[in-house]
């Protein structure tokens, strides 16, 4: 067969190779090569359809294709570098660095292909290569794109002075570049060269000296240096080009208050707040922050109030801004006014479970036992797996004296307690409680024991346990020690005195009963009708018949009721049995 020197024609199309735009046109160097005319037709048939499979994205098909034009003539460097093209795209990398290896070989000088090749060996982290193709791609073209490349490079090495290095070839070539003396000066910051990094910023400003961006980062770097005072001029000078840079006047603030100017310092933080370029979860955090200074600090608590004013201006529907209201007003004691923020919270956002619990907090603060059975009922609607709102249920129940529902709810909530060992304590202890009042003593007793192993210095659980001990006539001496152990983890507390003495009472001891007793009078139980009530009880056992009288009379009057105590006052006598 007649040879014929044939211009292949796949070079005189416009053809654009993936993301680099690669192309070859009329005007390109047109590699000649000696092929048969036969053989000429077919490296052009599979070269396209190569192309065409691999625009349908059949990448095996277009690489056997891509293949068969190298087996008609391997010195074409095309074919080899749109295999190394698509490898590159799916991972094959091992592929796609012997592909573009023979297409650099045979063209060495062709940007596209170094360019490619770069990136497959950045892709594979083998940076130091990656550099080196960098480098050729300077020396070809002298473009400055491949400098920033360079430099990245440099940096994921982190050889943060080559970087530097790169960027200073960079400046000499192009100028002053604001974007190359920032990243300079991140990178002078990374090697902890301060004093550089200032310099690149001051370079900055030179130029735009009012610059923003540039001020704060100086700011920061002589703060940082321990340049306190050049940071402050910088501060002033930002506060004056932006009046409404609520981040400067935040580190102002902070600036004041380290030179315990505080009034200066609160101006600055009033401003900050009435920015809307600062972002109000910041401010919150802030208002967060004064929370525990509220109770012992008055000027805290009205600065408090203050800036939750302005944010209420900004903000008067962000449930975020109205929950830290709310929670000011309720950590200032005005439960009241707290509720209402709280519920204003719920009227939009049910699903705050934090709102929820700290509505039935203050609803058991005002004793409002049926809105904490509405409020816990719908709380669990929105959270029923909250172990907390089922605690809040049973308690009201109870206080209503409805038993059966308080007990159901609090055995369902223990099931859902996770490392929360106080609520755990909580609600056995209640569950003692709701037992006894049942008339089950054995399971109350179950509960008491229960909670006295988790803390054995439970004072509530001590009294309670111990006086329903006393009411039953039953384990006296174990009431006696688990009573005298209250009184010692709380000595002055008259309701814990009068458990005591009841305790003796009941073991025959009326003379120690009537010391405790008067001690629990003097310590606030005087104005309980059932310790009043004790009191004549153990008068009339020491012969004192007519005080013991005078006790049962003021029992009553102080709300005291009972068939047990109607019966004393009217036959002027006690009868235990």
């Amino acid at each position: 067969m007649k040879h014929i020197i044939f211009t292949i024609s796949i070079f005189l199309h416009l053809l654009v190779v993936g993301q680099n735009n690669f192309r070859l046109n009329k005007n390109s160097k047109i590699t000649q090569h000696s092929l048969s005319e036969n053989e000429a037709k077919k490296y052009e048939h599979h070269y396209f359809l190569g192309l065409k499979l691999k625009t349908l994205e059949n990448f095996e098909e277009a690489i056997k294709n891509f293949e068969k034009c190298i087996e008609i003539e391997k010195k074409i460097s095309a074919s080899h570098y749109e295999i190394a093209l698509i490898s590159s795209e799916i991972g094959g990398y091992e592929m796609a660095i012997k592909s573009i290896e023979n297409a650099i070989s045979i063209e060495p000088s062709n940007k596209w292909y170094i360019l490619l090749y770069a990136e497959i060996l950045f892709s594979i982290q083998d940076y130091n290569k990656t550099s080196d193709q960098y480098k050729k791609l300077i020396q070809i073209t002298n473009n400055i794109e491949y400098y920033y490349k360079l430099a990245e490079v440099y940096i994921y090495q982190n050889d943060f002075k080559k970087a530097i290095s790169v960027y200073d070839d960079l400046e000499k070539k192009s100028g002053f570049d604001r974007s190359i003396s920032l990243q300079k000066h991140r990178l002078y910051r990374q090697l902890n060269n301060i004093s550089e990094a200032i310099k690149e910023l001051e370079k900055i400003l030179t130029v735009f000296s009012e610059d923003e961006e540039s001020l704060e980062i100086l700011s920061e770097l002589y703060l940082l240096s321990d340049q306190k005072d050049k940071a402050f001029e910088v501060l002033k000078q930002l506060a004056e080009i932006n009046p409404n840079n609520g981040r400067i006047h935040l580190t102002l603030a902070d600036y004041y208050r380290e030179k315990e100017d505080n009034k200066k310092s609160y101006e600055h933080l009033k401003n900050a707040f009435k920015s809307i370029e600062l972002d109000v979860e910041t401010k919150i955090r802030i208002l967060v922050s004064y929370y525990q200074l509220i109770p012992i600090n008055s000027e805290m608590r009205d600065q408090a109030y203050e800036l939750i004013e302005i944010l209420l201006k900004i903000y008067p529907e962000n449930t975020n801004v109205i929950t830290v209201y709310a929670d000011i007003l309720y950590t200032d004691k005005n439960y009241s006014e707290a509720k209402k923020q709280y519920l204003l919270v719920l009227e939009n956002q049910k699903s705050n479970r934090q709102v929820w619990g700290q509505v039935l907090f203050i609803l058991a603060e005002e004793e409002d036992y049926n809105s904490i059975l509405e409020t816990s009922k719908e709380a669990l609607e929105y959270f029923p797996l909250e172990p907390l709102f089922y605690y809040f249920n049973a308690a009201s129940n109870r206080t209503l004296e409805n038993y059966k529902q308080a007990i159901e709810m609090l055995l369902t909530g223990k099931e859902f307690i996770v490392d929360n060992e106080n609520l755990l304590v909580e609600m056995n202890s209640l569950l003692g409680d709701l037992y006894n009042s049942t008339g089950n003593y054995a399971e109350s007793d179950s509960y008491y024991e229960t909670v006295l192993k988790i803390d054995s210095n439970n004072a509530v659980v001590l009294n309670n346990y111990a006086y329903y001990l006393s009411l039953r006539k039953k384990s006296l001496l174990k009431a006696k020690a688990m009573s005298q152990r209250c009184n010692e983890i709380e000595p002055n507390n008259g309701t814990y005195q009068d458990t005591y003495a009841w305790i003796l009472y009941q073991l025959g001891d009326y003379e120690e009963a009537k010391k405790w007793l008067e001690q629990a009078l003097k310590n606030g139980a005087g104005d309980s009708p059932v310790v009043v009530e004790h009191y004549g009880d153990v008068l009339y056992k020491l012969g004192l018949k007519d005080e013991a009288l005078v006790e049962w009379n003021n029992a009553k009057k102080l709300g005291g009721s009972g068939d047990k105590l109607e019966k004393k006052i009217n036959e002027k006598k006690l009868n235990d049995q």
